[in-house]
């Protein structure tokens, strides 16, 4: 809310007020203390939270925002000596204002206790030693306590209470007393930052600097000297940055060390201020913020524009040309407006507005009632000159003492008061302005276009912007002329090329009234929708296209403006006066001001990203900028910059770069809403328009980085891509492995078929040597039949011979002996014989061993009994030794070998000596045929134990005799020695010992 108040009359300047409380942001009304900190951003200590305020909007802290804090209740706010704005809370905690990151706006946070000194006044103290004496201090006081504390360094501290004055720095041990006021009730502050200064009723002061009084300081000169209540001890005092500020009767005095003395002059006259409680002056706003206890916050400044000094009704009305009569007088209207008398009243109509024009002799041309008229403002006397068809739209020196004068549709000349030479204009066009280019050509303004018009050949040379309504046109040179259109812009024409310039902040610049060049580089526009100031360089800078964008600076009503709707269409739309002194025509009067002493207040602080909503859920700034999932619906950005002008300057647009290269107008919240983005890196870019910055446009850039779905990342392209190779992979080896298999299966096959072919061959080649075998078989059959029959036959043909030659002369025993002998002889070839189909048996598949117990004896005995006649014919002796060894194993195998070892002994030897014996060591049963025959040599001994040579008619008792015991489980050994004999020892398993007696007979493993 913002009030304007006349505080000069004899100057016209205003005060611009604006108030804050609980209607417009406030949390409460009770602004107890303000304060600026080093970002820019006011800081205001209320009864319900620490405010920060950055000139377009508030922010609230209290113990829902800030965490641990006790209270909501603050006593009072200071800085240290960089800035750093502190917060004092009842209950002793301290805030201290920080910024949390990178991109983060400054926050309160709450600070340890005892770790920092915020007093009343001055700075905050953060000296540990000067703390401790302090809490010493503290908390020794009795029912006097010092409740104000003001500091001018950690070196240099002032306690204070109503009646004492102490003091403290490192060389006291404590605070010693060094001034008593009881019942002189004085006002403490700090003067610049430097001096601690009491200021009693009477304006009598002392001021002290490090503990010591300077007696050359007793009182205060200027008007505060005099005025009525600070000398009756009506007042309040507040420390600045200048000075001291005293409040008194409504009026605010700035006092100050100066020339050797403190000095006062007023800054702020008829301020009714109710519960003043804090002071603060910003220079580069030139803007006094002002805290009340009980109405909130005031910002108070002193507007640049004002208006005649002496009202008048029709100054206040809507007004478009005014003339200028010398250096300080102007017509408006029906007036004679003077800088320093009073306005008069001119013998002329309310209602004369498109066109004044007056002369160096005071001479004033005007069209009242469709006649041109003029009024000698010397003598008030009013002259008819000629009727007009229309209204005057042009009045211009001609070269020859004349004038030209133009119409809506020509132009005439006026000499010696009459009019001549009206030329009408040569296209059809209505003419609203003309400026004289040259003598007798004129650039014309009109509603198709602009146009150069040659008087002296009344023709047009050439025509721009046809299509439009020409408002005004400023003629730099004669080749730069700006032009306004009337709502369609302003154009730059340069070199006979045709620029359009922005149209600034909400399209204000659609109809510009006047191009006002202030001799220093800029532009005044007047337009329908402010005051605005642009540096001419910048535009030029955007036609030529040097600059992507031009920064038009604002001004409006809350400068002190009476409207933002300037006129036009008029000439002249407006006047210098004296010293440089500007008049502009509104809807609401004139407006008069200085263009060189309005110094605009730019933004030049920094933009930062106050809170983030991602999905209406709040967030926290980070350094490293902001991750979003990529299913986010909604990211709000609350952007702050510290800016306590008009909002139009701050100018703050943004763009999601990444995104798209347009930038967006941030409105007057500050925020801003992204939705959806696709997944990528983006910034976030927050700018201020424009180029027209001191010190340059700042700018935040925040990033953002939105998250891809898991199958847009690269690792999952990676891992596809793994996946695709690793399954290209596997199905080349699994194509591989078929192929391989089938390779193999088909190797296999031929294997198998070369295998199967090659049995077969090998089955034929055993199928023929099976038959060569069978062959063999059948020579070793006959060969060892008639090999093992010889000796039976031999013995029976013997016998039998002797019988045949002695039958008829032997005597009856003995020829029983020769018939029984003959009878055993058959018997053992029948027992023979029955042993050849056995052993032809064992041949057979399927041949099973019959293991029985029996005593060798026995088995020794038959043979004996088997070869005992066939020993007598070599006059050989076979010798049994006797064993009551048992035997586990087939007993016609066994025969079988034995017995042709006996024959084989018994052939072998002559008149000698067979042994058969046996005997059992560790657990073999060994049987030895021993003889004292010719005996063998060592390869004998080798041919018999040979088991690969082929059947014949030699050696084929060995083969059987290996054959033989394979069955049985046993093995033959051989020695011999030639002309000594041999003997042959058959080892078998004593399995009687061995516990295997009884088992099912079948032929053990790989026999």
């Amino acid at each position: 809310m913002s009030l304007i108040l006349c505080s000069f009359p004899a100057t016209g300047q205003q005060l611009i007020v604006s108030q804050y409380n609980t209607d417009n942001g406030l949390p409460q009304s009770s602004v107890k203390d303000i304060a600026f900190d080093e970002w820019g951003f006011c800081w205001l200590a209320t009864e319900m939270g620490l405010v920060r305020y950055d000139g377009q909007r508030f922010e609230t802290y209290g113990t829902a925002e800030i965490k641990g804090l006790e209270s909501e209740r603050m006593e009072g706010l200071t800085t240290d000596a960089r800035g750093t704005v502190y917060a004092r809370v009842y209950g002793e905690q301290i805030l201290k204002v920080a910024v949390s990151g990178k991109y983060a706006a400054p926050a309160p946070v709450l600070m340890p206790k005892s770790s920092m000194h915020v007093g009343q006044q001055g700075l905050a103290i953060a000296d540990r030693a000067v703390l401790k004496k302090l809490a010493g201090f503290y908390s020794r006081l009795g029912p006097s306590p010092f409740p104000y504390a003001s500091s001018i360094s950690d070196s240099e501290i002032y306690l204070r209470n109503e009646d004492s004055l102490l003091y403290l720095s490192p060389d006291h041990a404590a605070p010693v007393k060094i001034a008593t006021y009881t019942g002189r009730k004085p006002r403490y502050t700090i003067s610049a930052r430097r001096l601690f200064v009491s200021v009693l009723p009477g304006n009598r002061i002392e001021v002290w600097r490090k503990g010591r009084r300077l007696p050359q300081y007793q009182s205060i000169t200027g008007p505060l000297a005099s005025e009525s209540h600070f000398l009756a001890g009506n007042f309040q005092c507040f420390p600045g940055d200048d000075g001291f500020y005293i409040y008194a009767g409504e009026n605010l005095y700035l006092v100050w060390l100066g020339q050797g003395a403190f000095r006062s002059r007023t800054v702020l006259e008829h301020v009714a201020m109710p519960s003043l409680s804090s002071i603060r002056y910003v220079r580069q706003q030139d803007t006094y913020y002002l805290g009340s206890a009980t109405d909130g916050l005031f910002a108070v400044r002193r507007s640049r524009f004002m208006a005649p000094p002496f009202s008048s009704p029709v100054l206040h009305q809507s007004i478009y040309a005014q003339a200028a009569v010398g250096q300080g007088k102007l017509v408006v209207k029906n007036l004679l407006v003077s800088l320093d008398a009073p306005p008069r009243a001119l013998p002329v109509k309310n209602d004369i507005s498109a066109l004044l024009f007056t002369t160096p002799d005071e001479q004033l041309y005007y069209a009242q009632d469709y006649v041109l008229r003029k009024l000698d403002l010397r003598r008030n006397l009013v002259r008819d000159i000629s009727p007009l068809e229309h209204g005057l739209v042009h009045f211009s020196q001609a070269a020859d003492g004349g004038y030209f004068f133009g119409q809506p549709h020509g132009f005439a000349r006026l000499v010696n008061d009459r009019v001549t030479d009206f030329k009408a204009f040569p296209v059809r066009a209505e003419i609203f302005y003309a400026r004289q280019l040259r003598p007798a050509y004129f650039l014309v303004c009109t509603d198709h276009g602009l146009k150069w018009y040659d008087y002296t050949r009344n023709r047009i040379d050439k025509s721009v912007l046809d299509s439009m309504q020409i408002r005004t046109v400023y003629a730099e040179t004669e080749q730069k002329l700006w032009i306004s259109t009337y709502g369609k812009g302003f154009y730059l024409l340069q070199n006979d090329r045709l620029y359009r310039m922005p149209l600034g902040p909400r399209q204000a610049l659609k109809t510009v009234h006047s191009f006002v060049e202030d001799g220093k580089g800029f532009f005044w526009l007047p337009t329908n929708n402010g005051l605005f100031k642009v540096r001419k360089g910048d535009l030029t800078a955007y036609a030529e296209k040097r600059a992507k964008d031009v920064y038009f600076f604002r001004f409006d009503r809350s400068d002190g403006l009476p409207t933002n709707e300037f006129n036009g269409g008029c000439d002249p739309s407006y006047l210098w006066l004296k010293d440089s002194l500007l008049s502009l025509p509104t809807m609401k009067g004139l407006v008069w001001f200085y263009p060189g002493k309005v110094k605009p207040y730019f933004p030049v602080k920094g933009i930062f990203a106050d809170s983030l909503m991602l999905n209406n859920q709040l967030t926290p700034v980070n350094a490293g900028g902001i991750s979003l999932d990529p299913d986010f619906k909604r990211l709000s950005v609350h952007v702050s910059s510290p800016y306590f002008g008009n909002f139009e300057n701050l100018g703050l647009e943004y763009q999601v770069a990444g995104l798209d290269a347009d930038w967006r107008a941030l409105d007057k919240t500050g925020q801003l809403t992204i939705n959806s983005l696709p997944a990528g890196d983006y910034q976030l870019i927050v700018r201020r328009s424009g180029e027209a910055f001191p010190n340059g446009a700042s700018e935040l850039v925040l990033p953002i980085a939105v998250k891809p779905w898991f199958y847009n990342t690269w690792w999952f392209y990676l891992l596809c891509i793994c996946a695709s190779v690793l399954i290209g992979y596997l199905l080349f080896q699994r194509r591989l492995t078929k192929l391989e298999r089938q390779a193999a299966q088909l190797e296999n096959t031929i294997s198998n078929r070369t295998s199967e072919l090659k049995n077969a061959v090998n089955d034929l080649a055993r199928s023929e040597m099976a038959l060569l075998e069978s062959n063999r078989f059948k020579d070793h059959v006959i060969t060892m039949v008639l090999h093992d029959m010889r000796s039976p036959l031999r013995f029976i043909s013997l016998i039998s011979g002797n019988l045949l030659k002695n039958h008829a002369q032997l005597p009856p025993a003995e020829l029983d002996t020769y018939l029984s002998d003959l009878h055993l002889g058959t018997q053992n070839l029948l027992g023979f014989t029955e042993q050849f189909f056995m052993w032809i048996g064992a041949q057979r598949e399927g041949f099973k061993v019959s293991q029985t117990v029996f005593l060798l004896d026995d088995l020794f005995e038959e043979i004996a009994s088997l070869y005992k006649e066939l020993f007598k014919v070599n006059h050989n002796r076979l010798h049994i030794v006797c064993t009551r060894q048992e035997c586990v194993s087939d007993y016609q195998i066994l025969s079988v070998v034995i017995r042709n070892l006996i024959d084989n002994a018994n052939k072998n030897t002559y008149d000698g000596d067979v042994t058969l014996s046996c005997e059992a060591v560790a657990g073999r049963l060994l049987i030895s045929v021993a003889d004292t025959g010719q005996g063998l040599s060592e390869e004998q001994i080798a041919l018999f134990m040979s088991r690969d040579r082929l059947a014949g008619n030699r050696g084929t008792g060995s083969l059987l005799i290996h054959a033989m015991l394979d069955y049985v489980g046993g093995d033959i050994s051989a020695a011999s020695a030639p002309g000594k004999g041999s003997t042959f020892t058959i080892s078998l398993p004593d399995r009687r010992r061995s516990g295997t007696a009884g088992q099912d007979g079948s032929v053990p493993e790989g026999s």
